[in-house]
């Protein structure tokens, strides 16, 4: 389902553009459609659960995730699979290689005659680790860019960075590499502690600053893509997404785009106090529905990060649609603190 320019420029300004300075031309919550009740839960679809990040969250067991992102302290963690064609050495080696491949293929800072500064091993991380000291911006001969591949045993793992201190950031992602646990697919059954979930491991460490976590699924029979990020703010949101609906329609950005509020309420998912809106769209040429909760967060709070929950499909099926993101959205837990 491929959703036209013009909805998705509405749906990007509903759940991402700060607002505060349009708020003033909105109207009254109470002029709001009345909401439409809860689905009765019949026919619930099968779920499998994914924790990202601190959090975990249950979607269709039809649904395949396409991708997971996330950051942890600064660092860009990326993992994959290790082909089983090959024996492990070798694969390490040629994903070593790939990655110089590509770091070569950047232009110097001015002044600096190569782009590449250092690499070496770093035995006690992992099977095995070795990272690349960079110039990973030509427009900027201050910044270092450290990238650490490590054997992780079910996956390999590639943890990156940026500052200014090369020893600030080898020491920030020895720490999280040390801190990192493989995980098989499924399996949230980890010792209590801190853990931040990835895609096929977790790391053991508490909150610091610069937490991020987000995924993306697809492949749903109803054609529904679903999408979920989690990340801590520095500054709360005074507009919550349904004054962010209103704004839209009361200034004129939805100009030319019918909204049909099917659902506009506050909604307490896990114990967090946020707003959901289920609207159909049309632009003229084609008409969708779009899903969203959204949690505005606490400042600089990893337990209590901004979070963003959105399903988004053609229109037709509502109440089927209806009852798999009640499902999806009810089943929002956090993860933090017991290894759950």
């Amino acid at each position: 389902m491929t959703i036209s320019a013009t909805l998705r420029r509405a749906l990007l300004f509903l759940l991402i553009t700060p607002i505060v300075t349009l708020l003033a031309c909105t109207s009254s919550e109470g002029t709001q459609k009345k909401s439409t009740p809860p689905s009765t839960g019949k026919g619930v679809p099968r779920m499998t659960t994914y924790p990202i990040g601190r959090f975990a969250i249950d979607v269709p067991a039809e649904m395949k995730l396409v991708h997971q992102w996330q950051r942890l302290r600064y660092a860009e963690i990326e993992e994959f699979a290790w082909p089983g064609s090959v024996p492990r050495a070798q694969a390490r080696d040629e994903a070593w290689k790939r990655r110089l491949a590509e770091i070569g293929k950047l232009t110097p800072p001015k002044g600096k005659e190569r782009v590449i500064i250092e690499t070496r091993d770093f035995p006690g991380v992992g099977a095995w680790a070795r990272g690349v000291f960079y110039y990973g911006d030509y427009m900027i001969a201050k910044e270092i860019h450290f990238d650490v591949l490590f054997d992780a045993g079910m996956s390999g793992v590639w943890m990156k960075i940026h500052g200014i201190s090369k020893e600030a950031m080898e020491k920030n992602l020895v720490n999280i590499s040390r801190s990192y646990q493989p995980r098989r697919f499924g399996d949230l059954k980890l010792p209590p502690g801190n853990w931040f979930y990835t895609e096929r491991g977790a790391i053991n460490l508490p909150y610091l600053e610069q937490e991020t976590a987000a995924a993306r699924f697809e492949g749903h029979p109803l054609g529904l893509e679903i999408d979920i990020e989690t990340t801590e703010t520095h500054k709360v949101e005074e507009a919550g997404l349904i004054k962010k609906t209103m704004a839209a329609m009361a200034t004129g950005f939805a100009t030319g785009l019918n909204i049909d509020k099917i659902r506009s309420r506050k909604k307490t998912v896990a114990g967090l106090d946020g707003e959901e809106e289920v609207l159909r769209m049309n632009d003229g040429n084609k008409t969708v529905l779009n899903f969203a909760w959204e949690y505005r967060g606490r400042k600089d709070s990893g337990e209590y990060p901004e979070i963003r929950i959105t399903m988004d499909s053609a229109d037709g099926k509502l109440e089927q649609k209806l009852q798999v993101w009640d499902a999806v959205l009810n089943s929002l837990k956090p993860m933090y603190g017991t290894g759950r």
